[in-house]
């Protein structure tokens, strides 16, 4: 009989529980239906490479100038930086390069009645032509194959010669999917993807994944709809007929009527929203701030647990260059920008075409669209819904109109405001048709609405002067930072349940992984899942936090002691502050004319005032002070962040101008 030490045993007994908790944390490769081989490939994999022969380096020319290697929170190990992120155009793909010849091998249990999808390409581009300079062509392409080995079994299950892009510029690009069936008994064997022939070739597989048809997929999709305020829609109150879809999909939905984003514009609010980090935690509160490497995003998450990740975006502040790509195995930045009238539209057929080739996988799709954002343009059957008869405006660039951004404070007749909600509400009507309610018909033809986590919601509302200012980022009262939360489960699940506390953006993340059974959460994590609401144990308002810095510098509060950006609010209970910096005097030459009031502390009782009209602070200061010291103090550790800078080029610039978000 084998006798242990009480020391022995308890460290065993603690051994077990910590293997226990990784367990949970990932679930096993024979319990996955999608099993993504990108992130099990390290350097021990690599049987053959020019990299690991020596006869390529690691030197930026050797890889396709438009690419860039994962980091390793979403792709894990990357020995020589094989795997990438391959800009084409407008789409970002997740890449495992392979300049011939390479030999790639993983040793891996494959499920039963199981098939191998994977994508094939070659770039020709600038450093393509450099090399082919050093080293002349052997052939006009690369021989890509797929070998099983298992004992004496050994076959190849794919093979293609895919040639040379023709040389029409230096950003060409030769690439096709393909899906394989493998064995239907599966079993343990040796897979190996290589590339063969061609030398100096930029040959890449995208995203090789692993499908089991015996395992039932999940499926999440979130939908963000740009500068949607949650009370100009139907099933949160308002009075135009706004919103049909989104109401049935409401009724089939958990509602969460206090939903609070943690910013009034677009990137820091999405920083919230897919880091499910508070703005002093992830720090991007600038139009050239990215998002930091340290703070895992809701797509490395998912992709860590073998969900297969797409996102169709309208770019801008939403572009990979923050950082915003980072878990996704494809990202297209193009279909919702604020370009195209139709973009709604636009985002419906991408993410058709999308879930029509992955809805057998493990799969999270976001979608966003600029469409609702100014300029309101919607097509022109949607621009008289619900228009005036003397109405002069039938679509507007309300920072034009108003003569730039520097003029969001000016005042316009009662007439024009009108006109400019009609336009407002138009692009939600088309929105909600074009965009959420063609999206979910094709889902319940396809059979896949019930078993899906479908999530709707914004990353900030708009103003239209009810505190004195237009479109938005100005300020965080609730027309600006008050967005619709909308959560519909798998199978009927929380059906009509309506939850009326406050709650956050940032707890969005985390619910999603509590729906899809992944048990833990990242430790940077700052949200908290919503279920103890919809399962009757939570009952109170959460506190929040949300910030505002107008992309300066100066106004960002970088230069101030405890770093507090020009506006912040949070809450204590029922009680909502706003602290607000002195007006600078640097602002002064820009906004003409400025804002007509801006109090250094405002409170707001929005149990009893959800309009935010009567200012408390001058008798709840003192009940504050203590909510204020702690405030203050999460700030002061904003200053310890290593921000990281996105260089914007003249058309990123553009873009944002396009926007409204800088002069």
């Amino acid at each position: 009989m084998l006798i242990l030490s009480k020391k022995k045993a308890l460290f065993i007994v603690f051994l077990f529980i910590f293997l226990g908790v990784i367990s949970c944390q990932k679930p096993s490769l024979e319990k996955k239906r999608t099993i993504k081989l990108l992130p099990l490939l390290s350097e021990h994999n690599i049987e053959l490479s020019p990299f690991k022969a020596g006869t390529m380096t690691e030197e930026k020319e050797f890889f396709p100038v438009d690419s860039l290697p994962l980091e390793t929170q979403e792709g894990g190990l990357n020995p020589y930086g094989l795997k990438r992120r391959l800009h084409m155009g407008p789409i970002f793909l997740t890449i495992l390069y392979a300049p011939p010849e390479s030999s790639y091998s993983l040793e891996i249990t494959i499920p039963p009645d199981s098939y191998l999808e994977f994508g094939v390409g070659l770039v020709r581009d600038k450093n393509f032509e450099k090399y082919e300079e050093k080293q002349p062509l052997q052939s006009e392409g690369v021989e890509f194959l797929v070998e099983l080995q298992k004992g004496e079994y050994n076959r190849s299950v794919f093979q293609k010669f895919v040639r040379l892009p023709e040389e029409k510029d230096f950003r060409t690009v030769s690439f096709s999917s393909h899906q394989v069936d493998l064995p239907p008994e599966g079993g343990k064997f040796r897979l190996s993807l290589k590339t063969k022939e061609g030398t100096g070739f930029f040959a890449f597989w995208h995203s090789p994944v692993i499908v089991s048809r015996k395992k039932e997929p999940a499926g999440v999709i979130l939908i963000s709809l740009d500068t949607l305020r949650a009370d100009h829609l139907s099933c949160y109150g308002y009075h135009r007929p706004t919103s049909p879809a989104i109401d049935s999909l409401a009724a089939d939905s958990a509602l969460f009527a206090q939903a609070l984003s943690a910013s009034s514009w677009t990137l820091p609010a999405h920083a919230s929203l897919l880091t499910s980090t508070d703005p002093p935690h992830h720090g991007v509160r600038a139009a050239d701030d990215k998002l930091p490497s340290s703070l895992l995003t809701l797509a490395e998450v998912l992709s860590q647990n073998g969900f297969f990740c797409g996102a169709i975006t309208g770019g801008g502040f939403l572009s990979p260059l923050y950082g915003f790509a980072r878990g996704f195995d494809f990202y297209n930045e193009a279909e919702g920008a604020v370009d195209y009238e139709n973009s709604a539209e636009l985002v419906c057929r991408a993410a058709e075409r999308w879930l029509e080739d992955n809805k057998d996988k493990d799969f999270f799709l976001f979608l966003h669209t600029y469409q609702i954002h100014s300029p309101y343009d919607s097509p022109a059957a949607y621009r008289q819904a619900f228009l005036s008869s003397g109405a002069d405006l039938e679509v507007l660039n309300i920072e034009r109109y108003l003569g730039g951004k520097g003029g969001v404070f000016r005042p316009l007749s009662e007439k024009e405001r009108e006109n400019i909600i009609a336009l407002y509400d138009a692009e939600i009507k088309y929105t909600d048709e074009a965009l959420v309610g063609e999206l979910i018909k094709w889902l319940q033809e396809k059979g896949l609405y019930d078993r899906l986590t479908i999530v709707l919601t914004s990353d900030h509302g708009e103003e239209f002067y009810e505190h004195g200012a237009w479109v938005h980022g100005a300020h965080l009262y609730q027309e600006s930072i008050r967005v619709p939360l909308i959560i519909k489960f798998p199978e009927g699940k929380f059906k009509g349940k309506r939850v009326e506390p406050i709650v956050r953006l940032i707890d969005v993340a985390p619910t999603i992984l509590e729906a899809l059974g992944i048990k833990s959460k990242p430790k940077t994590w700052d949200g908290r899942s919503l279920y103890p609401f919809l399962e009757g144990q939570e009952n109170s308002d959460r506190v929040f936090l949300a910030d505002t810095c107008w992309l300066s510098g100066e106004v960002c509060g970088d230069t101030q002691p405890d770093s507090m950006p020009i506006s912040v609010a949070t809450s204590q209970g029922k009680m909502k502050v706003i602290i607000n910096r002195p007006w600078p005097d640097s602002l002064r030459p820009l906004y003409q004319p400025g804002p007509a009031d801006w109090p250094p502390l405002e409170v707001y009782n929005l149990e009893m005032d959800a309009a935010e009209t009567k200012n408390l602070s001058s008798s709840q200061a003192a009940k504050l002070r203590e909510s204020l010291k702690q405030t203050q103090a999460r700030y002061r550790l904003f200053k310890k962040l290593r921000r990281l800078k996105v260089p914007l080029s003249e058309e990123q610039l553009e873009k944002l101008r396009a926007l409204g978000y800088i002069h």
